[in-house]
């Protein structure tokens, strides 16, 4: 049996609270006005990402794209739009806080990391790409994804030992603020 560091112990004993719809089990589900959630268990898994108490995690060390596993979540959407995705993740320190995601292609290193803000347990975040940017300050901040109606499938692979994954909404991207003069 692996020995998990106790950080991530803590983080995988935090339990939240979300609200699970009736056809989060399904292979596809359609998003509705609300969003579309998605506990990590619904995913298509690829070795050497892994599930257990619930959530993904990687069970490797760092890994760059082709040997991070894959975790697919089939969805469609009904409108084409702008479309954000937040999760309920634990990513205890800053060697532990990042996955690669893209939707509907395999992500691009360095541009598609997902860099996650430290958390305390499991906490609520929304997914950034990285971009131009560094893994303090990601370019795309929350990343919107433009979609057309119809099916989908978001893939996130595994980039840091410890990140875990636990649930995830994907949601219509509020509508954006003008600028101020």
């Amino acid at each position: 049996m692996k020995h998990f560091p106790s950080i991530v112990l803590a983080c995988a004993l935090t339990f939240p609270v979300l609200a699970q719809d009736a056809n989060t089990n399904t292979a596809t589900a359609d998003i509705q006005a609300a969003g579309q959630s998605f506990q990590a268990s619904t995913a298509t898994l690829t070795a050497p990402l892994a599930l257990t108490n619930d959530y993904i995690y990687l069970t490797t060390a760092q890994a760059e794209l082709p040997d991070g596993g894959k975790a697919v979540f089939n969805f469609s959407v009904t409108n084409a739009g702008d479309y954000q995705i937040q999760t309920m993740v634990c990513a205890p320190d800053e060697s532990s806080n990042s996955f690669f995601v893209n939707i509907d292609a395999s992500p691009v290193d360095p541009d598609m990391i997902w860099d996650i803000p430290v958390t305390a347990g499991f906490e609520t975040r929304v997914i950034n790409w990285r971009g131009n940017g560094d893994s303090s300050t990601d370019q795309f901040t929350p990343k919107s994804f433009k979609l057309e109606a119809g099916a989908h499938t978001l893939i996130i692979i595994g980039r840091e030992p410890g990140t875990l994954l636990k649930s995830l909404t994907i949601f219509p991207a509020p509508p954006e603020k003008p600028a101020t003069p």
